[in-house]
């Protein structure tokens, strides 16, 4: 990993902060920092090798994006995966991926659909990050296709804070075989190759609505166990 003195030479201070807030992020979402863990601009600021105020502005950032709580005259402390909010998100994404489907149906070129084809097999050694990586690619080209900016930003969101949930309960994927969530992606394909637009929304919920299922039963069990 590089550090920050190497950035900070070849890169403008704005550059550097969007690195600091950039690489925060990803590790809050991949759960390297895990929900309740504190973090300190100090601290931050002595492993980046910089001043405080490039970490100060990437921990506000993430604390507007309710990753990252703030702790007044404690700091910052990463945002606990909340039951609730998982659910009202997996509803929301549902609902923008049932309305992506029909843009997507009507607007998409044939050789678009035709490229979607490389999800249909998941190959472990091709996919760094494994089947978790391969399923947030999928859909977040599925969220490009749609065509509509606003609603690829607000997908590719949800499906970034998502991951959080995902990665909490993922002992029990890992454990499992993927191939049933392969074979759904694989009818959507299906559909989306044929325009069937019905087809395609009805898929798309379903499979999206199944995974909110999924994830609420561990992480309920999880809470229940811990």
């Amino acid at each position: 990993m590089p550090t920050s003195a190497h950035i900070a030479t070849s890169t403008a201070p704005r550059l550097l902060r969007e690195t600091v807030y950039e690489q925060l992020r990803a590790e809050v979402i991949n759960c390297k920092l895990a929900p309740g863990t504190e973090m300190r601009e100090a601290e931050l600021a002595a492993r980046f090798e910089m001043s405080k105020s490039p970490v100060r502005d990437a921990l506000m950032r993430l604390a507007r994006e309710g990753l990252v709580i703030t702790l007044p005259r404690q700091g910052y402390r990463v945002a606990p995966v909340s039951l609730n909010d998982v659910l009202d998100m997996f509803h929301l994404r549902a609902a923008l991926e049932r309305a992506c489907m029909e843009r997507i149906v009507l607007r998409a070129s044939d050789a678009d659909l035709k490229a979607l084809d490389r999800f249909r097999k998941f190959d472990a050694a091709k996919w760094k990050g494994g089947f978790i990586a391969f399923n947030r690619e999928f859909h977040r080209r599925i969220a490009d296709l749609g065509g509509n900016a606003r609603m690829r930003d607000q997908l590719h969101d949800l499906i970034d804070q998502l991951e959080r949930a995902v990665q909490v309960s993922v002992a029990s994927t890992r454990a499992g075989d993927p191939q049933p969530l392969v074979n759904e992606h694989a009818a959507i394909i299906d559909a989306l190759q044929a325009r069937d637009r019905r087809a395609a929304q009805r898929l798309a919920e379903q499979h999206i609505t199944d995974a909110g299922k999924r994830v609420q039963k561990s992480i309920s069990h999880s809470l229940i166990a811990g």
